[in-house]
C-alpha cells in the first residue's frame, strides 16, 4: 500500500513542472537588455567557449570583458552564457528556456527536499509497529507541506526579477547550488557509510559551483548549520529529552559540517587577496554615511525587512531600482517598532524550544513540532537574506531577486499552518458537526487558497509581460522611483537606439538632474551633442564623466577620436594610453594607438602596439587582418 502511494509523488511534480512552464512560456520571445548589453551582447569572452575565455572568466571580474571593474566575481554564471551562446547566439529563447528550466528544476529540489526531511522526522516520531496506515497519513501531510511551499516559490511573481532578467541567473544558480549541496549533506548524514562518502565530496562540489556563481554562497555553512540542528541532530537520541539540547546539537553540528566553512573560508581569502579586483569590500566608489557604519545599516535593514515581508504576502507595485530612507538611530520611527517585532520572534523561538523540551517524543502524533518548523523557517529566512541586509556595504538596499531563496523559509511556516488547518477540519470537532460545517470549512479554505495562487500567478504572468517591453518597464519603474538616475539613462539609451535623440536627450538629462554620481548620462549628452557638431560641449561632458569615474572607457574613446581629428596628437595619444590600460585585451585599441603613434613619427611604437594587439586578434578577427597588413607594410619599408 505504502509502495503503491509512493508513486502518486510524481503527480505534484507534474503539476508544478505545468504551471511552470505555462507562467514563464510568458518571457520566451523577450530580448536581452540593461545588463544583458555589458554581460553578454558586448562581452566577446562569452561569445566563444574557448579555454581562454575559460581562464578570463576565473580571473577577471563580471565587467572586465567590457573593460568596466566590479567586486563581483560569477566565473559558473559567465559559462551558462557562453552555452547560451554557442547554441543561439544572441537569439534570447535559449536563454529564457536554461533560466525557465533552473528555476522550475529549483522548485522541485524545494519540493523534494522538505517532504524528505519531513515526512523521515515522522517515521522516526512514530514507533516500528505503528501502522502503514498512520505512517502513510503523515506522509501525506508532509507532501502537502513541501506541496504548497514549493508552489508559493513558484510562482510568486517576486521570481521572476530573478528568472525572467537573464542577468538575474546568478540568484538561481546559487540557489539551486546549495539546494543540491543540501540534499547531498541530508543523505550523507541519512544513508549507510558506502554513499556517506561520495554524497559529501558532491555536496562540497555543489557548494563550490555556487560560490562561482554568486557569492551569496558564503552563506552556505550557517544554512547547513541550521539545517542539522533542525532535521538531523534528533535522530540520534530521540528517546533521551536530556540529550536534546541547544548546545549539543550545535556542537554536533559543527563536527558535521566544518568541511563547509573550510571551502567558505578558502573562498573568501581568495577574495580578499588575489580576486579582490577592487581593493576593497566596500561596494560604494565614494565613503557615505550608510557605507562607513555598521549600524546605520542595520538600522536601515529593519524597516526594508517589513518591506520585503509585505512584498511576500501582498506583491503588488513591483519594480527595480528600489530607492529606501536610510535610519542612523534606533528610535526612528519605524526602525524600533521593527527591532521590537524581531526580539518577539527570537523570544517565541526560545519559547517553541523550551516547549520542545519538555515534550518527551513519544506523544508526537503526526506533525514535526512547531519549534523545529519555525526554526529552521526563520534562520532560512535571515541566514539566506544576510549578505544582503547590510552586513557588508553592497551599493544596493533593496532588491525584489534577493528575496529569490530566502522566500522558501518565509512559505515553509505558513505552509505548515496551512497543513494544521486543513488538518484541524478533519478532527473530532468538524466530523461531529453538521457535514454541511465539516465540508464547508475545507471548501472555503481551498477556494481562498487557489485564488490566492490565482493572483500570484497572474502577477507573475503580467511581470513577464512587462519584462518584454523595455520601454514600458523603465517608465513604470520611474513612476515608483522619478528620482533613479540609472533609470532614466537606460530609457534615454531605449530611445537612443530607436533613433529618438530628442526623448532620449530629454532622459539623459533628467538622469543628470537627479544628482547621482552617474558617468553614463554625462557621456550619453555628450555623444548627441557631438553628432549635432557640438564639439565644445562634447569634450565638457565626456570630461565630467571621466572626473566621476576614472574608470569609464567610453569617453576616453571618443576624446581621442575628436583629438586625433583636430590634429592634436598629443591630447589623442594621453586618452588612447588611458584605453591601452582599461582594455589591455582590446586589439581595436592598439590598432588605434598604432595610427596615432604613426602620426607623430614613432614607427617603434606602432610596431609594439600592434604586436601586442596582434595577440588578441582572435577577439576581433577584422582588426586582427588590418594590424597584419601595417604590419606588413612598415616592415617592408625599413
Amino acid at each position: 500500500m505504502f509502495k503503491l502511494n509512493k508513486k502518486k509523488l510524481w503527480l505534484p511534480i507534474l503539476i508544478l513542472i505545468g504551471l511552470g512552464i505555462l507562467i514563464y512560456a510568458f518571457n520566451l520571445h523577450n530580448g536581452l537588455f540593461w545588463d544583458d548589453d555589458d554581460w553578454i551582447v558586448n562581452n566577446i569572452f562569452v561569445h566563444d567557449l574557448s579555454w581562454s575565455n575559460l581562464k578570463f572568466w576565473f580571473s577577471h571580474n563580471t565587467l572586465a570583458g567590457v573593460g568596466l571593474k566590479s567586486n563581483y566575481y560569477r566565473p559558473f554564471l559567465f559559462f551558462t552564457f557562453a552555452l547560451n551562446y554557442a547554441i543561439a547566439g544572441l537569439k534570447p529563447l535559449v536563454y529564457h528556456l536554461t533560466s525557465n528550466a533552473i528555476h522550475i528544476f529549483n522548485t522541485i529540489l524545494v519540493f523534494g527536499l522538505i517532504r524528505q526531511i519531513f515526512s523521515s522526522r515522522f517515521d522516526l516520531a512514530c514507533p516500528s509497529e505503528a501502522s502503514t496506515e498512520r505512517r502513510w497519513g503523515s506522509s501525506k501531510r508532509s507532501n502537502l507541506m513541501a506541496f504548497l511551499t514549493a508552489l508559493f516559490f513558484l510562482v510568486h511573481p517576486l521570481q521572476t526579477e530573478a528568472v525572467t532578467y537573464i542577468s538575474g541567473r546568478g540568484d538561481m544558480l546559487v540557489a539551486m547550488f546549495m539546494l543540491l549541496a543540501l540534499v547531498l549533506f541530508y543523505r550523507s548524514e541519512t544513508r549507510g557509510n558506502n554513499w556517506r562518502g561520495w554524497a559529501k565530496v558532491l555536496s562540497i562540489t555543489f557548494l563550490a559551483l555556487g560560490l562561482l556563481s554568486r557569492e551569496t554562497g558564503i552563506v552556505f555553512p550557517f544554512l547547513a548549520l541550521v539545517f542539522y540542528m533542525a532535521v538531523l541532530f534528533p535522530r540520534f537520541d530521540l528517546e533521551n529529552p536530556k540529550g536534546r539540547t541547544f548546545l549539543n546539537s550545535l556542537k554536533q553540528g559543527l563536527l558535521k559540517t566544518w568541511p563547509y566553512f573550510a571551502v567558505v573560508s578558502i573562498y573568501g581569502l581568495l577574495r580578499l587577496t588575489a580576486l579582490n579586483f577592487l581593493n576593497t569590500l566596500n561596494f560604494y566608489t565614494e565613503p557615505n554615511l550608510y557605507s562607513e557604519n555598521l549600524h546605520v545599516r542595520l538600522f536601515t535593514f529593519l524597516p526594508i525587512l517589513w518591506e520585503y515581508l509585505k512584498l511576500l504576502v501582498v506583491p503588488v507595485g513591483l519594480h527595480m531600482e528600489r530607492g529606501a530612507t536610510v535610519y542612523i538611530s534606533f528610535w526612528q520611527w519605524p526602525v524600533w517598532f521593527i527591532g521590537l517585532g524581531s526580539g518577539a520572534l527570537l523570544f517565541w523561538l526560545i519559547y517553541l524550544y523550551r516547549l520542545y523540551r519538555k515534550i518527551h517524543i513519544k506523544s508526537l502524533t503526526f506533525y514535526v513540532d512547531n519549534f523545529r518548523v519555525w526554526f529552521l523557517g526563520v534562520l532560512w529566512f535571515f541566514i539566506t537574506l544576510a549578505p544582503v541586509s547590510g552586513i557588508t556595504p553592497i551599493n544596493a538596499l533593496l532588491y525584489e531577486h534577493w528575496l529569490y531563496l530566502p522566500m522558501v523559509g518565509f512559505w515553509l511556516i505558513v505552509s505548515f499552518y496551512l497543513v494544521k488547518l486543513w488538518d484541524f477540519q478533519d478532527s473530532t470537532f468538524f466530523k461531529s458537526q453538521s457535514k454541511s460545517l465539516y465540508f464547508g470549512g475545507r471548501t472555503l479554505m481551498a477556494i481562498m487558497l487557489i485564488t490566492y495562487l490565482s493572483f500570484l500567478g497572474y502577477q507573475s504572468i503580467q511581470r513577464n509581460i512587462l519584462w518584454g517591453k523595455p520601454i514600458e518597464f523603465y517608465q513604470d519603474i520611474l513612476k515608483h522611483e522619478p528620482q533613479s538616475a540609472r533609470i532614466s539613462n537606460n530609457l534615454g539609451n531605449m530611445y537612443f537606439n530607436q533613433g529618438d535623440k530628442e526623448q532620449a536627450e530629454k532622459y539623459y538629462r533628467q538622469s543628470v538632474e537627479a544628482g547621482d554620481a552617474f558617468a553614463q548620462p554625462y557621456y550619453n549628452l555628450g555623444s548627441i551633442l557631438q553628432s549635432r557638431g557640438d564639439i565644445f560641449g562634447a569634450i565638457q561632458l565626456y570630461e565630467q564623466a571621466i572626473q566621476i569615474n576614472p574608470n569609464f572607457y567610453y569617453p576616453y574613446q571618443n576624446l581621442a577620436v575628436i583629438y586625433a581629428q583636430q590634429g592634436k596628437l598629443t591630447k589623442a595619444k594621453e586618452n588612447i594610453e588611458v584605453l591601452k590600460s582599461l582594455l589591455p585585451n582590446n586589439p581595436r585599441v592598439f590598432y588605434n594607438s598604432a595610427l596615432i603613434h604613426l602620426s607623430l613619427n614613432d614607427r617603434a611604437q606602432a610596431l609594439a602596439d600592434l604586436k601586442t594587439g596582434l595577440k588578441y586578434s582572435h577577439l576581433d578577427p577584422e582588426t586582427g587582418e588590418l594590424m597584419v597588413k601595417l604590419i606588413g607594410e612598415l616592415e617592408s619599408k625599413k
